[in-house]
């Protein structure tokens, strides 16, 4: 019995090392992206940059472009957290101009989103590279669904898709124009426009047929 809870042991050590060692070379690799691009994103400089022994990108995620799908991946995964939410007594409070509650939340997800510029770097570093590439574009497809079908839970109507999109697209617009030359009113301001595009996309969902 010792022996086989040894064993069981053992492999959830192991598991957790695997878990540890993947987390720390899509971190390093998303901090690469963001410091030199596509071009440097080499598996020894993820590694170096990890802290991890030479041919540990290939052993867990094998090519360079598995590896940049998995970062794409990782990079959704912590996405998805920062939708706001809004229940229908909140969307009801928000219809009679009750907005603190919401305008507190848009301000505290604006604030981590453009805290992100690592990952915002990184991620259209990707979607550049994934012109031409089929695959690649699929995955981005598929991540941005699952992103836009999370906000159009908070959208209800006909238009809902529209509405996601529309919002995501100020998001986008948003990190965009803080990477490319940062404005000190625009990040002053992230939250009310976050608040702002959720108010517009209400209206396109109640109003436009998908």
């Amino acid at each position: 019995m010792e022996d086989i809870a040894r064993t069981g042991t053992g492999r959830v050590q192991r598991a957790q090392q695997r878990q540890d060692a993947q987390q720390r070379l899509l971190d390093a690799a998303v901090s690469q992206l963001a410091a030199e691009g596509m071009r440097g994103l080499t598996h020894r400089r993820v590694e170096q940059r990890a802290g991890l022994a030479q041919g540990s990108a290939k052993y867990y995620f094998g090519s360079s472009e598995a590896l940049i799908e998995a970062v794409l991946d990782h990079l959704s995964a912590r996405d998805l957290p920062l939708v706001l939410e809004v229940s229908p007594a909140e969307r009801a409070a928000a219809a009679d101009g009750h907005l603190d509650g919401l305008q507190q939340r848009a301000e505290q997800i604006a604030a981590v989103m453009l805290s992100r510029s690592d990952e915002a770097r990184a991620r259209f570093q990707i979607y550049l590279y994934a012109s031409g590439r089929p695959r690649l574009q699929a995955m981005v497809a598929a991540a941005r669904d699952r992103f836009a079908d999370t906000i159009a839970e908070s959208l209800p109507g006909p238009g809902s898709e529209a509405a996601a999109r529309f919002v995501c697209a100020v998001i986008d617009g948003i990190l965009l124009d803080q990477l490319s030359a940062p404005n000190l009113t625009v990040a002053q301001h992230a939250g009310h426009y976050l608040l702002a595009a959720g108010a517009a996309g209400a209206q396109i969902a109640a109003e436009t047929g998908t």
